[in-house]
């Protein structure tokens, strides 16, 4: 056959081919639409959750499968179902890789598959993130800009922004709501309960549009009762804030009684609650009831001034401690620990190995040599050796099956993270899975959660690639999920439940010290109850049902000590009885409450964030969801927690507030100023203006004394036993002066490079109707002999708490 004739005829096959291999996909092609979209803006906490709203369109024959995307854990997916004709949203939740930036979410039916794409970003990590809802006008959003370099550009959100978990919304710090609120689904609603809870801030914009605003946050505001008063005076405003005059002269003002456990801010001259607030759990509720949504507050040199009172940071707190492990990692570690806390994961005693060792070395070795050679057989060293390899292990295997026994074993850790408002709480359900022998599980827990793997070393990078699926749903679902031979998996799933809390507590000072009424109203018996915090931790023990103990709060932690040593004592390594790792195990949960270091100064008074503090007890009951792994028996350990978020507060009594108490921040530069984080600059030749507030709980306290603490870190101001240390570490030139809240005029007080502490004569010459004080920092040019220097600046204040804003 010629070359001509050939070719022709291969074609043929060719073409075929290739004609099935183009026409394959268009025979299975889906009738389904996608588009995907990332809640609150596309934005994510690292090692947080994303939240993808997903619009599935259905324009042919109807058909089920499944939502699938990426995520760090494995393949994420939810079931679906899509009638004819149908349209549906669904929200994914996707635990991105570190700094990803886009997540392909594909939908699978057996007629093929369609994806699209969802961009996402994640979050600031240096200072505090604020969003706003509902600022269509534009006018709250510049409000809340800063003028010092390094402020963070708020996020603009609509109520579609907002998921329907409270998981997503732990990276954001603060929300200002301008929105209508009654268009807030019942799920979002309770998410945002839950966030605020666990320590966000909310504040909801009042004034004469308060009933839209504030309709789905009834049980949450600080006042009941709500209406609208015309023609309310704004000078007390102004003067809270230490601005020249107000906004308005007077506006139209939504108000109402104060509830027992909240307190006003603001009031004006006729009694009316301008500004109120109500601790809920960790976080605040803030009711503003002037509309600052419109341009009169946009264009008042006030509003800064505000909002960096109304919205207190520790950020700068946070930075300086956060060279360490994050709290997630610190967290996931912990509770890794813990879950393996149990008698068949021990390391076997070293005497054991050693033997197990010198043994084998011995037989193979010597002892097979003397015998074959009295035997004459020394070729059979080729046999013997294999054999006594076989047999060792043989015996290895049946020492570690005796010791870790054949039986499945799930550990179960439960925290239920409650509050004083509401009745829903959030609930972290931790399990550890020690399996025998190599198999792979099928894990569901009975409800609508998150579910993802605890990393026992949060440091281990790349997370190692996993093949179990991840299913979204009630239940949610682990499949395939592989465990070796005397192997140990963690898992974690996260959701909401309905709860009443067992825990109350009421706060009172006496001779100095914060003294609480713990109480137990719950129905179960209570064990190893206490109270824990960044700070403190104190051991109140043992509560039956309506049984009531009292907890007195020292006002300093000099021994540096953390919150589980406080409350069980230092030591805690022995693991010889299920008493002993009992407590092992409950002291590492305290570890993952509120971290391992106890240095931080001053009183839990102003404590803010997810880190406490807490009042928790014990119960050895399972929790409101466990985990199933089947039909296969297991034995099953359960400790389960309840976490109830409370902050001190008192109405009347002498309190010390210290630095690591305060709210620091930068609120102007002038010059030259490197801004380093959210309250420490470098001066190259210019000035910083700091703001330094007292807690809002204690914002109307009557100040006695204030001291004022520079240092060139946090540091120095953290430190309870720092002294002055003068001209150390600036040159001369760096003046520290002080504003008059009252006339508005700024005071010198000293040159840094002699002196680092200055005591406030009188105290109204520097703190504000509000609780804040001003503070400025000066420079020339560079030294050429010291080149930048550094500087943030703290206070010490003590003073009444309770005065006309309580």
């Amino acid at each position: 056959m010629n070359r001509t004739t050939r070719l022709p005829r291969l074609a043929l096959p060719f073409a075929i081919v290739l004609g099935l291999l183009v026409a394959g996909p268009a025979l299975a092609a889906s009738a389904v639409d996608l588009e995907a979209r990332a809640l609150l803006g596309g934005r994510y906490q690292v090692g947080g959750w994303a939240a993808v709203e997903v619009t599935l369109v259905n324009d042919g024959e109807p058909t089920e499968g499944h939502l699938v995307a990426e995520g760090d854990d494995g393949v994420v997916r939810r079931y679906v179902e899509l009638p004819a004709g149908a349209r549906k949203l669904v929200h994914l939740y996707v635990p991105p890789e570190a700094f990803q930036r886009q997540i392909t979410i594909r939908y699978e039916e057996p007629n093929g598959a369609v994806e699209a794409v969802a961009e996402i970003r994640v979050l600031e990590q240096s200072s505090d993130v604020v969003a706003v809802v509902g600022d269509g006008s534009g006018t709250l959003r510049p409000q809340l800009v800063g003028d010092a370099a390094g402020s963070t550009e708020p996020l603009t959100l609509g109520v579609a922004d907002l998921p329907e978990r409270p998981e997503p919304l732990s990276g954001i710090d603060a929300i200002v709501w301008a929105a209508d609120s009654s268009s807030l689904g019942e799920a979002q609603r309770r998410s945002l309960e839950r966030w605020v809870a666990d320590g966000g801030q909310l504040v909801v914009i009042g004034g004469a549009d308060w009933q839209a605003r504030t309709a789905a946050f009834g049980d949450l505001l600080p006042v009941e009762a709500i209406g609208a008063i015309d023609g309310v005076p704004q000078d007390a405003l102004a003067s809270w804030v230490g601005a020249a005059g107000p906004a308005l002269a007077t506006d139209t003002v939504s108000t109402g009684s104060l509830r027992p456990d909240a307190r006003a801010l603001v009031k004006a001259q006729d009694g009316a609650v301008i500004a109120s607030m109500r601790s809920v759990g960790t976080g605040r509720v803030i009711l503003l009831g002037s509309d600052l949504a419109t341009d009169a507050y946009r264009a008042w040199e006030g509003s800064r001034l505000l909002w960096s009172r109304l919205l207190p940071s520790d950020a700068w707190i946070e930075q300086y401690i956060g060279g360490g492990m994050p709290p997630k990692e610190e967290m996931e570690s912990s509770f890794s620990q813990a879950l393996g806390n149990l008698p068949s994961l021990e390391v076997p005693p070293a005497e054991l190995l050693l033997a197990v060792i010198v043994g084998y070395i011995l037989l193979i070795g010597p002892i097979s040599y003397v015998v074959l050679r009295r035997l004459d057989r020394r070729e059979l060293a080729w046999v013997t050796a294999p054999l006594l390899v076989v047999l060792f292990s043989a015996c290895s295997y049946g020492i570690g099956t005796s010791m870790k026994g054949s039986d499945i074993i799930v550990n179960e850790i439960s925290l239920i993270r409650t509050s004083s408002a509401g009745g829903s709480a959030s609930l972290e359900a931790y399990a550890g899975i020690f399996s025998p022998d190599r198999a792979t599980y099928d894990v569901s827990v009975d409800a609508d959660a998150l579910i993802t793997s605890v990393r026992s070393d949060p440091w281990a990078q790349p997370r190692q690639e996993s093949d179990a699926i991840i299913e979204q749903g009630e239940p949610a679902r682990v499949r395939d999920l592989d465990i070796g031979v005397f192997g140990f998996e963690s898992l974690r799933a996260d959701t909401v439940v309905d709860h009443q809390p067992a825990l109350s507590v009421e706060w009172r000072v006496e001779d100095g010290e914060l003294v609480g009424t713990v109480t137990n109203q719950g129905e179960t018996a209570l064990s190893d109850v206490a109270y824990v915090s960044q700070s403190i931790g104190e051991m109140i023990g043992d509560l039956e049902p309506g049984a009531s103990a009292e907890v007195e709060l020292s006002s300093l932690n000099f021994q540096g000590s953390s919150a589980s040593d406080q409350v069980y004592g230092f030591g805690g390594f022995d693991t010889s009885s299920p008493d002993a790792r009992r407590t092992i195990l409950r002291r590492q949960v305290i570890d993952a409450l509120v971290g391992y270091g106890g240095w931080m100064p001053g009183t839990d008074l102003a404590a803010l964030g997810g880190r406490g503090p807490f009042l928790i007890g014990w119960t050895e009951a399972p929790g409101p969801v466990s985990f199933d792994i089947g039909e296969r028996d297991a034995q099953r350990y359960s400790q389960t927690v309840e976490v109830l978020s409370v902050r001190p507060s008192v109405d009347q009594g002498e309190v010390t507030i210290g630095p690591g108490r305060m709210s620091v921040s930068i609120i102007a530069t002038e010059g030259e100023v490197a801004q380093d984080g959210p309250a420490m600059v470098r001066l190259r030749g210019g000035s910083a203006t700091f703001s330094i507030a007292l807690p809002l709980e204690v914002a109307d306290m009557t100040v006695t004394s204030v001291e004022l603490i520079a240092g060139p870190d946090p540091g120095m101001l953290l430190d309870p036993n720092a002294g002055g240390f003068g001209g150390g570490f600036w040159p001369e030139g760096h003046v520290l002066e002080v504003r008059d809240p009252r006339s508005g005029a700024w005071t010198v007080l000293g040159d840094l490079s002699r002196q680092n502490r200055f005591e406030v004569d009188d105290p109204a010459t520097i703190v504000g109707p509000g609780g804040r004080m001003e503070v400025r920092v000066s420079s020339g040019e560079i030294d050429p002999n010291w080149g930048e220097t550094s500087v943030i600046v703290g206070a010490e204040v003590t003073g009444v708490a309770g005065g006309s804003g309580s």
